[in-house]
């Protein structure tokens, strides 16, 4: 079946790096060679590329005058400083529109002008310019020039409305162009015909190049801390200018530049700050603040030089980002509970609508829906008399260039290919989520397929010490320059859950790398088996231990799937609490019981990406199925991989896990259980149309003497075991102390026991125990298990 299972792992740059480029590289630079031919798969091939990537030099920096409409925006501006005249900075209420606002306001007010500083408010006024907004700021501040930062490239009916109250307005932005360019100067380095080097500077990287052309690059250099700040927070690439503000930005905010940053940066205990603490830690609360509120204290923070002041506001800021993890919680599970209403098996990207979900924090929802589900998601919200969007997408879909093919149902649009915003009118959301998912269905189904993917394959080995110390120089990372990735092929491994959390899984490689898998507990069965798999791993400095690097797991591919035989016999067993009738589960839906010819299982099977789940019990029926069904990719034992509803084969699920089943249509059992009870169970749970072989049911090969039941019972109640990892695991601690035990009799009469009230069984986050309840007696026929076995048996 090859390296691919479960997860697609692929090299980010196809083509492999040539040896003798990186050899060269290395002798030429010195460097690690492992480093050598990450720069190499980066497309940094010559000791001058690698050298400018590496070390930043200010004259780097390009000329500012090289964009379209910075002549005439430093000229206008100038005019307005020469004659003291009332200036208003019009921005956006997220890092990057805060940020820029505050280096243009700095460096005006620097010269000094009365600036008139305005940042909308998210949910009275939305993004972009307002006319409403825009009336009541020039009758406040009698403005005689405007000017826009992170915003403005969409609005040339507001551009309008200003010129007709007889003022001049200036737009800076850096988002896509569509639609009419506003007849106004527009500095905007995606304009068409604008030959500036780089074109992906975010909003407050054009405020940044703005100041360098009004007051030169000593003047720019002055805030290029928040330039840095808003690069990384807006998720721009971290390539070319961008890469070099955010180095020499860091390098600025270690020197306390900015009062209101400085203090923040104490406040979370940060020494020498990253990108990832920039991305993790500093902008959630800095955006917290338009989120949940008035995004005008976060540029008063970053323009005050009261200490008190900007203490107050990060207090405030923490209970906001606070405040903001608790509803994204909230929302997402409202979501989450909301795609059962939507067509999750046909449907390609997630498109939730509701009248009342917080604004200002859609985007982070949609974020989320989109890496779990890996489909492009969208995020309606009543605003007025529509709809508010938001969305998000994934890997290899532009979320742009969708909005942008549905523009006849959208009032207006705007944003990136991977986040971008959007209008509409409620009439027309039910043939917007046509047309989008219409368009999707255009696109390669690999798009939505789940993978890694990885700059270089390495031996295990050479994940060395001294590799993972070169990579500090790739630093600053981030989108466009990732941390890197090595796909190491590994065989054994002796994997173990970690003794502080056993929700995470360690394990250590042939060189002695320790790594760690985070939240793996349920897909621990990828690491195990004698089997070769292929791993996607980061390195990063340990903060404790012997080692001064430790690997994290990012991506599994086993070639073979791990099954425990022993525990997999028991399976059936297990399945036997489900009653006969069906009637332990509450009906959802209208889905129905089919019996199928136990030869064909590819007919209900199907070959749809999502929505049909087949069900084994063990390997031979696994092997057979996957046998007969080569294009299906997901295979999995016990757990999901993956929330989403990937068609899959898997072995012995747990049924109580009712989210593994959410979303599926089509459920086909690849045995005959002994009886049709948990096919029943499914049908009532999920909706969905379960499948069963139209064969007779086995007859279980277990005891129902009471003799053997009062032996089970006496040992459980003997050994008292608490904290075992599963209902396996519980047996063998058991069987090792009490002989001639079977897996299969121990599940039978543990159901039996717990219908009968004698024991309480209980899984938490300390593991699986049995716990005998006192006093408590019953007769074995009143349990309905037992009665099932013993008709069977007569």
């Amino acid at each position: 079946m090859g390296l691919k299972m479960n997860t697609v792992i692929k090299r980010r740059n196809e083509t492999a790096a040539d040896r003798e480029v990186v050899s060269a590289l290395a002798r030429e630079t010195g460097l690690d060679e492992v480093f050598a031919e990450l720069l190499v798969s980066r497309g940094l091939k010559s000791g001058a590329e690698a050298r400018r990537f590496l070390y930043p030099d200010t004259q780097n920096l390009s000329d500012p005058f090289l964009m379209k409409g910075m002549t005439e925006a430093a000229r206008r501006i100038q005019t307005a400083i020469d004659n003291r005249e009332n200036v208003v900075i019009y921005g956006d209420y997220d890092v990057d529109g805060i940020s820029a606002t505050a280096i243009l306001s700095l460096f005006l007010a620097s010269k000094g002008l009365n600036v008139y500083s305005h940042i909308p408010n998210r949910s009275s006024e939305g993004y972009g310019l307002n006319e409403k907004s825009l009336a009541a700021i020039i009758e406040r501040s009698f403005a005689d020039l405007i000017v826009t930062c992170d915003c403005g490239i969409s609005g040339y009916r507001e551009v309008e409305f200003c010129k007709e109250l007889g003022v001049e307005i200036i737009v800076t932005d850096h988002h896509e162009v569509s639609g009419q360019i506003p007849d106004c100067i527009v500095v905007n380095p995606k304009q068409a015909d604008c030959g500036y080097p780089d074109t992906m500077l975010c909003g407050a990287g054009v405020a940044f190049k703005l100041v360098h052309a009004l007051g030169g690059l000593d003047a720019a250099l002055e805030y290029i801390d928040l330039a840095a700040l808003a690069t990384v927070a807006d998720l721009v690439p971290l390539l070319n200018e961008n890469r070099l503000i955010v180095q020499l930005g860091l390098e600025a905010i270690a020197k306390k530049k900015n009062l209101g940053l400085s203090l923040l940066i104490a406040d979370q205990e940060l020494t020498r700050v990253t990108s990832g603490d920039i991305a993790y830690k500093l902008a959630p609360r800095i955006n917290a603040a338009g989120r949940l509120g008035d995004a005008y204290r976060a540029f008063e923070l970053l323009t005050t030089r009261d200490v008190a002041a900007a203490r107050e506001i990060i207090d405030e800021l923490n209970g906001d980002n606070q405040k903001r993890k608790e509803l994204c919680d909230t929302l997402y599970g409202e979501a989450a509970a909301d795609l059962s209403y939507e067509n999750m098996t046909d449907d390609r990207a997630i498109i939730l609508s509701h009248p009342d979900w917080e604004k200002g924090i859609t985007g982070i929802v949609a974020a989320r829906l989109a890496g779990d589900y890996r489909r492009p998601a969208f995020i309606l919200v009543k605003s007025g008399d529509a709809y508010k969007g938001t969305c998000r997408g994934i890997e290899g879909v532009s979320v742009y260039a969708l909005l942008s093919g549905a523009a006849e149902y959208l009032i207006e649009f705007g944003g990136h290919a991977q986040a971008a915003g959007f209008s509409i009118a409620e009439k027309n959301i039910p043939a917007f989520k046509a047309h989008v998912n219409a368009a999707l269905k255009e696109l390669d189904e690999t798009l939505f397929y789940p993978s890694v993917s990885y700059d270089i394959a390495l031996d295990a080995d050479k994940l060395t010490e001294s590799a993972a110390a070169s990579l500090k120089l790739l630093e600053p990372t981030g989108n466009g320059n990732p941390r890197p990735l090595f796909k190491v092929t590994a065989g054994e491994l002796r994997a173990a859950p970690c003794k502080n959390n056993p929700a995470h899984i360690s394990f250590s490689l042939p060189g002695g790398l320790n790594v760690f898998a985070f939240g793996y507990a349920r897909q621990a069965y990828q690491l195990l088996g004698t089997g070769k798999r292929e791993l996607v791993i980061e390195l990063q400095e340990a903060a404790i231990g012997r080692q001064a690097y430790k690997g994290i797991l990012r991506g599994c591919s086993p070639e073979a799937l791990y099954i425990n035989d022993d525990a997999a016999a028991g399976y059936p067993y297990a399945l036997l609490k489900y009653p006969a009738d069906g009637t332990a589960a509450i009906t959802n839906g209208n889905g129905r019981l089919h019996f199928y010819a136990p030869d064909e299982p590819e007919a209900p099977a199907g070959n749809a990406l999502y929505g049909t789940l087949l069900i084994a019990d063990g390997r031979a029926c696994y092997e057979r199925a996957a046998a007969r069904l080569p294009g299906c990719m997901i295979h999995e034992y016990m757990y999901p991989v993956s929330a989403n509803n990937y068609s899959k084969i898997i072995v012995a699920p747990d049924l109580d896990q009712r989210a593994d089943f959410a979303h599926y249509k089509k459920i086909v059992f690849l045995f005959r259980p002994f009886h049709d009870g948990p096919a029943r169970y499914l049908q009532a749970l999920c909706g969905a149309d379960v499948y069963l072989p139209d064969m007779p049911p086995p007859p279980p090969a277990v005891k129902t003497g009471r003799d053997e039941f009062l032996r089970y019972f006496a040992a459980i109640k003997r050994a008292a075991i608490t904290g075992a990892g599963s209902e396996y695991a519980y047996f063998k601690r058991l069987s090792a102390a009490e002989a001639g035990l079977t897996y299969p009799q121990f599940l039978v009469c543990a159901a039996v026991f717990g219908e009968l009230g004698l024991l309480t069984a209980s899984k938490t986050e300390k593991g699986y125990g049995l716990c005998v309840n006192p006093g408590v007696k019953a007769e074995l026929a009143a349990s309905p298990i037992y009665r099932f076995l013993s008709g069977l048996e007569s």
